[in-house]
């Protein structure tokens, strides 16, 4: 330790740091006499010692006195005290050497072995379905339980059993949606004639930016619909919001969810009842149809020798996993800036001779399908997430 602390009385050590502590010593107050009296000692002891004496100390009185300790400048150990091991000590006696301290030593890490798989095991899928099942059984027992009367129960039928048997009233007013042979039909009738078509999809996030502000709360349609900024919309925009409703009206084949859940089909026809849209003459299909077309092998069949024209913000890298397969890339329109970039996207495309687009630009896909029909007259598929499982090779094209 530095000198440096020459004004300190002790040391007090702790765990692996000595700390100083500077005692400071309070005055003594003396009283007037008191103080009197010790003034008239020292200036007779002044007097009658000599000036050397009283310059120079005896070498006798520097000398320690016996039962005092010399205090010792030597730093104190720090390191905490601890009985040696059995091993530590000397075999010639009881004496001990200071314990060396172990290095220490590197564990090995183990080799990271990838699993073998991230897809969900057959008997977890089989359990979550169980439980998935268990609790939507128990909830439209409850459901058909609070729509007894009061004071009654309904023996030996389950609530499946009474769904099924109401359901009977209301065959009638099914909707038919097309399958996918059906649209496959009708996309290669209208390339064969040079007719145009447009086959557009509503899903959670068409349907959330159309219903924002109108059939839900801005707020409330914020916080369902946070990816909506990804996908091409920021809410609010009222305008946008207009220009995908006219889409709507006008796109000649429409993909709406099966979902009855509230962002899905709960959204679907409180909107189009707001925008005034009739549904009974819409064709629908289902919004899943651009999956349908792929894997049943429709898509393949209709792209086969035709000029295909790629739009979208992965434009770039789809059209070369088509070209690999064989597919004629007619021309590129990439990126898609939003609703904004509509009408440059509309003017690239009318350079171009193609005779179908695959549009893949989040909710502004929906509008260019149906205006690239329409204004262009030509066919046009809605992509979707369809480009982005082909690009990573989650799916083959063949």
């Amino acid at each position: 330790m530095n000198r440096q602390f020459n004004n300190t009385a002790a040391f007090i050590p702790l765990w692996k740091k000595a700390v100083a502590v500077k005692i400071i010593r309070k005055p003594k107050v003396l009283s007037d006499k008191a103080s009197e009296l010790r003034q008239t000692k020292s200036e007779a002891a002044r007097q009658t010692k000599p000036e050397a004496v009283r310059q120079t100390k005896p070498e006798a009185a520097r000398q320690r006195k016996p039962g005092k300790k010399k205090y010792s400048y030597r730093r104190r150990s720090n390191t905490p005290f601890r009985l040696p091991r059995k091993h530590e000590r000397f075999s010639n006696g009881p004496h001990y050497r200071k314990a060396e301290p172990k290095p220490r030593q590197k564990q090995k890490q183990k080799p990271f072995v990838p699993p073998v798989s991230t897809e969900p095991t057959e008997s977890c899928t089989n359990g979550l379905n169980m439980e998935y099942g268990a609790g939507s059984t128990a909830g439209a027992e409850e459901e058909m339980a609070s729509l007894l009367p009061p004071y009654t129960v309904l023996p030996e039928v389950s609530a499946r059993e009474i769904m099924a048997a109401g359901l009977q009233l209301y065959l009638p007013r099914l909707k038919p949606l097309l399958r996918p042979e059906e649209v496959h039909q009708r996309l290669e009738h209208s390339l064969a004639g040079g007719q145009p078509l447009s086959v557009v999809r509503l899903g959670d996030g068409e349907l959330l930016a159309l219903a924002h502000d109108t059939v839900l709360p801005l707020e409330h349609a914020k916080s369902a619909g946070h990816f909506l900024t990804a996908a091409g919309m920021t809410l609010p925009d009222y305008q946008a919001r207009s220009i995908l409703a006219d889409a709507v009206r006008k796109a000649d084949i429409i993909g709406i969810p099966f979902s009855r859940l509230p962002t899905y089909q709960g959204l679907l026809f409180p909107v189009l009842r707001y925008y005034g849209i009739d549904y009974g003459p819409l064709i629908f299909t289902t919004s899943t149809i651009n999956y349908a077309l792929h894997e049943y092998g429709f898509l393949q069949s209709l792209l086969q020798d035709k000029q295909v024209l790629v739009i979208g913000n992965l434009a770039e890298e789809l059209a070369r996993k088509l070209t690999v397969s064989m597919v004629h890339v007619a021309g590129v329109i990439s990126p898609v800036n939003g609703f904004p970039d509509i009408p440059r996207v509309l003017s690239e495309a009318s350079m171009h001779s193609f005779d179908i687009a695959l549009v893949a630009s989040g909710i502004p896909a929906v509008v260019i399908c149906q205006r690239i029909a329409t204004e262009l007259g030509k066919s046009a598929l809605d992509f979707g997430h369809l480009a982005d499982k082909l690009i990573s090779g989650e799916l083959s094209y063949n």
